[in-house]
């Protein structure tokens, strides 16, 4: 099992969504985040409005999703070529899940997800 998280701006969460819902993954999490990273700040204002600055850390939507090994490659592509479309600054990294347990059925490995 591996899980993927992916690093998107807030407006790409339905499109991710989508994909995730097209490719029948089951769960899925989302968080809103800030970071910094490649993408450039873009100027607020604060207050009334008389005021602007360059914030240090973008809003961002962090989405975590734990599939079967033999949906990794399907997954990360389809959704990076979705988004690059659309060219929408993000990033995607799998990390191994050596174990998962659903705790209300007791199920463990992939049965649990």
């Amino acid at each position: 099992m591996k899980e993927i998280q992916i690093f998107v701006p807030d407006q790409a969460l339905k499109e991710v969504n989508d994909i995730l819902k097209e490719l029948k993954v089951g769960g899925m999490s989302h968080y809103r985040i800030h970071g910094r990273g490649s993408a450039k700040s873009e100027e607020v204002a604060v207050g009334l409005g008389t005021m602007r600055y360059t914030p240090e850390y973008n809003p961002r939507t962090k989405i975590e999703v734990v599939v079967r090994d033999d949906q990794v490659d399907s997954l990360i592509y389809k959704i990076a070529e979705k988004l690059r479309a659309s060219d929408i600054v993000g990033k995607i990294f799998v990390l191994d899940v050596p174990i998962a347990l659903d705790i209300r059925t007791n199920k463990t490995g992939e049965s649990a997800l």
